[in-house]
């Protein structure tokens, strides 16, 4: 696994000093990428100078994109890695976090390991996902359906995720999601470690805040589930017991009410 390759790319638009943040975490690291990637919805003739000004040794690529998910696909198509790790400007990553994923591939052969994110809000602190069980393990299609790994904790074979499709374009906010489900779908599962290695600060604006504040949470989730395309009939099943429980309730805003929804679907037999 040491000889392996692994592209860290960052996705940024407009936000230089969270940017500036981001790239000075990844830089502390105690393993040292084979390339850190700076894809750049948009093409600000100033950020190449900026990077510059930041010493940390990257590689920028703009394009005009008006989405993430097809920012992630152009920093996965662009990256030299055998492994990609995906970081937005907004995140911060702890000096550890590449060491225990690195070595949780190697035990497991899994196509993608993942750890758990602080989320740090104006009211508390929490860890995610929330709905894994403790320790270390296999996590399958059932698991990462519960609660999703935050993409700033998860380690990812490129050629696999490539495979299937890359990030699902077609979903406008659960796209990092929609391309897990299609993974474990796909193999006979992830990787779990039991260790928080990154946070990310939920701000008062942005997309996030737009679908809590107007209830749109459930509509998300439906349109992801949506573009979903299954290969195991035991998978599908799961995605439409979910499915009749998000439909059946109420539209909400946030999700942990989703997560609350698939939890209590997926445990009843």
């Amino acid at each position: 696994m040491g000889s392996l390759k692994i592209t860290s790319i960052i996705t940024t638009h407009r936000r230089p000093k969270l940017l500036l943040r981001a790239l000075k975490s990844l830089a502390a690291e105690r393993w040292k990428y084979s390339e850190i990637l700076v894809v750049e919805d948009g093409e600000d003739p100033s950020t190449a100078a900026l990077l510059m000004e930041s010493k940390v040794p990257c590689r920028l690529v703009q394009s005009t994109l008006h989405s993430v998910a097809k920012a992630r696909n152009l920093g996965l198509k662009e990256a030299n890695g055998d492994w990609v790790i995906f970081l937005d400007d907004d995140d911060i990553v702890y000096s550890n976090r590449l060491e225990k994923l690195v070595a949780a591939a190697a035990r497991s052969g899994a196509s993608f390991v993942f750890g758990s994110t602080l989320k740090v809000t104006s009211r508390k602190r929490f860890a995610v996902p929330t709905k894994h069980p403790a320790g270390e393990g296999l996590a399958g299609f059932s698991d990462i359906l519960r609660c999703m790994p935050h993409t700033n904790s998860t380690l990812i074979s490129r050629k696999a995720l490539l495979d299937c499709g890359g990030f699902v374009e077609a979903s406008t906010y659960f796209s990092d999601w929609c391309a897990l489900l299609h993974m474990v779908d796909r193999a006979p599962g992830a990787w779990r470690i039991p260790h928080l290695l990154s946070e990310f600060e939920a701000g008062s604006d942005g997309m996030t805040h737009d679908v809590a504040r107007g209830n749109g949470m459930k509509a998300k989730v439906l349109e992801a589930f949506d573009v979903l395309h299954l290969e195991r009939k035991e998978n599908r099943l799961m995605l439409q017991k979910v499915r009749q429980a998000v439909e059946r309730a109420e539209p909400f805003s946030g999700y942990d009410a989703y997560v609350e929804l698939a939890d209590h679907a997926l445990s009843v037999h």
